[in-house]
C-alpha cells in the first residue's frame, strides 16, 4: 500500500510498492534534446476555415500522442512555464475497461457501434503501477505552468487522496489551492440501496503557482417572493441578521446603504437582488467549492454527447476554465477523451492543446472541433503507429467525377463513416490538407455524413481520408 515519509522538510514522499519514478524536472524538456519525442503536424484545413472564424489555426491543436511525450515536447518547443491552466480527467484506478458507443441512428434502442476507448485495469496491486503511470505525467505537466497558473486534476474517490500527496511532493502543500467536489449524479438505484452513503462525487484538486488567482463566477440563489423586500429607491433586497458583524462593518456598510433596521432597532445586513427572466427575484452569491449545480452529462443536450466514456459536461469545463484562465489565455489537456477542453476553450476565447493516446479519443475529438467551428490542426507526436481497423476486411471505395473543374466526389463506402474528409492537392510528403470535410452529427436524430462533395482541382492528386468509429484512418489517393 501507499506510504507518506518526509524527504525533505517542506516535502512530503508517497512511497507504494515498487516506486521506480523520482522527481527530475527538466530532464527531456531541452530544446535539441535527442530523447525528446517532436510533435509534426499530421493535417491541417483549408485557410478559408481559419480566415472564416478570424483565427491563426494553430490557436487549437490535437495532438495524438501519450501524455508524458506530448507534456516533453511541448516544454522542448518553449512552452515551459508558459501555460495558464492544465485540466487533465486521467483514469481514477478503476480496474475497468470503458467502451465507445457510437450511435448511429440517436434513439437508445437504435443501432451503436462499441469499441473499447481505454483501459484503467492495472497491474500488481492496481495502484502502484497505477501510480507509476500518473506521477510522472503530474510532473511534466507541472512544468508548463506559468508564473500564474494552475493545475487541475480531475479524480474521484479512488485517486484523489493520493493526487493530492503526489502534488505536495511536486509543487508542495504551500501551492495547494482548492479541493473542489461536484456531484456528478444524483444517489438512485442500486447505489441508493447499498449498505453505504452513494458514491456520487467527483473531485477536481487543483494546486497553482505562486501568483495564481482564480476567479469564481457568481450564480443566482432563488428567494422566496415573501422574504423581498423595496427600499426607498425601488431597490429589491432581502436581510439576514448582522451576525459577527463588527460595529466598525456595520458602519460601513450603512454608508454603502446596506443596513435595514426593524422599528424596534435590530440591525440586519441588505443583500440586493437581480430580477430573473421569469419575475422572480435571486441573490447573486459567489461559487463556492461544492459545485451542485453543474448537472451530469446526461441532462446535457443529446447533440454533446459524443458517446465516449467518462464524458464530462461542457458546463464542467466552461466554469474550469473560465475561472482559472485569462482571456486568450493557453490551456492544455493531456487526458482529452472526447475534446471537452477543446471546444470549452474555442467558445471562451482561449488557446487550446488537447492531446490523447488513443486514436479513437483523436478522431472523436476532431469531429466535434470540427462541428463547434474550432480552428486547429491535428499533430502527431512520436512516430506515425499503424492503425488495425476492426472491420479491416471492408475497404473505401469513392467515386470521382473527373472531367472538366470543380470535381465532384462521392463516398460509396462504408456507408457511416464517423467523417471523411478531401485532400484536392495531396503529397505523401506533407501533412493531409483537408479542403472540404463532414463528419457525424450525434444527437436524438443522428445526422450522418454528407454522401457527396464538389471540390475544385489542385495541383497535385486527389485523396480521400476516412475516419471510423473504432478509431481506423484510411486513405485512398485518387489517379489523376
Amino acid at each position: 500500500m501507499p506510504s507518506i515519509s518526509r524527504a525533505v522538510p517542506a516535502r512530503l514522499r508517497l512511497d507504494w510498492p515498487g516506486r521506480d519514478w523520482e522527481p527530475a524536472r527538466d530532464r527531456f524538456d531541452k530544446p535539441g534534446d535527442l530523447r525528446t519525442p517532436r510533435i509534426s503536424v499530421a493535417e491541417t484545413f483549408g485557410s478559408a476555415t481559419a480566415a472564416a472564424a478570424g483565427v491563426d489555426a494553430r490557436s487549437g491543436r490535437l495532438v495524438e500522442g501519450d501524455a508524458l511525450d506530448v507534456a516533453r515536447a511541448l516544454a522542448a518547443e518553449g512552452l515551459q512555464a508558459k501555460v495558464d491552466l492544465v485540466y487533465v480527467d486521467p483514469p481514477f484506478a478503476s480496474q475497468m475497461a470503458y467502451v465507445h458507443e457510437a450511435r448511429l441512428d440517436g434513439p437508445a434502442d437504435g443501432r451503436v457501434v462499441r469499441t473499447t476507448a481505454y483501459d484503467d485495469r492495472w497491474e500488481r496491486d492496481g495502484i502502484g503501477s497505477y501510480l507509476d503511470m500518473l506521477a510522472p505525467r503530474l510532473e511534466a505537466l507541472v512544468g508548463l505552468l506559468a508564473p500564474a497558473g494552475s493545475l487541475w486534476v480531475h479524480v474521484d474517490w479512488r485517486a484523489s487522496y493520493l493526487v493530492r500527496v503526489l502534488l505536495d511532493e511536486l509543487m508542495g502543500r504551500e501551492a495547494f489551492v482548492n479541493e473542489i467536489v461536484w456531484r456528478r449524479a444524483p444517489n438512485l438505484g442500486r447505489q441508493a440501496a447499498s449498505h453505504q452513503f452513494g458514491r456520487t462525487l467527483d473531485t477536481l484538486v487543483v494546486y497553482g503557482k505562486p501568483r495564481a488567482k482564480l476567479v469564481p463566477p457568481t450564480r443566482l440563489e432563488p428567494i422566496d417572493r415573501g422574504a423581498v423586500r423595496w427600499d426607498d429607491k425601488g431597490r429589491p433586497f432581502t436581510t439576514a441578521p448582522r451576525g459577527d458583524y463588527t460595529d466598525e462593518s456595520i458602519a460601513r456598510l450603512d454608508a454603502e446603504g446596506r443596513v435595514h433596521r426593524t422599528a424596534s432597532g435590530r440591525v440586519y445586513v441588505k443583500y440586493f437582488l437581480v430580477e430573473n427572466a421569469d419575475g422572480t427575484h435571486g441573490r447573486e452569491r459567489r461559487v463556492d467549492a461544492l459545485w451542485t449545480d453543474v448537472p451530469p452529462l446526461r441532462h446535457s443536450r443529446s447533440g454533446e454527447r459524443t458517446g465516449y466514456p467518462t464524458q464530462k459536461p461542457r458546463a464542467l469545463l466552461d466554469r474550469v476554465i473560465a475561472s482559472g484562465s485569462p482571456a486568450g489565455g493557453l490551456v492544455v489537456d493531456l487526458f482529452g477523451g472526447s475534446g471537452t477542453t477543446g471546444e470549452s476553450a474555442h467558445s471562451l476565447g482561449r488557446r487550446f492543446v488537447v492531446g490523447d493516446a488513443s486514436p479513437l479519443a483523436i478522431g472523436t475529438a476532431r469531429a466535434r472541433l470540427l462541428r463547434a467551428g474550432a480552428p486547429f490542426v491535428v499533430e502527431r507526436c512520436g512516430p506515425a503507429r499503424p492503425r488495425e481497423r476492426a472491420d479491416a476486411a471492408a475497404g473505401a471505395q469513392v467515386s470521382v467525377a473527373a472531367e472538366g473543374d470543380p470535381v465532384r466526389v462521392a463516398l460509396d463506402a462504408p456507408r457511416e463513416p464517423l467523417a471523411w474528409a478531401i485532400d484536392v492537392a495531396h503529397d505523401p510528403g506533407r501533412p493531409f490538407c483537408s479542403a472540404w470535410h463532414s463528419e457525424r452529427t450525434p444527437g436524438v436524430r443522428v445526422r450522418g455524413v454528407a454522401r457527396e462533395a464538389t471540390v475544385g482541382r489542385g495541383a497535385g492528386p486527389l485523396a480521400v481520408r476516412i475516419w471510423y468509429d473504432d478509431g481506423g484512418i484510411e486513405t485512398l489517393v485518387v489517379p489523376s
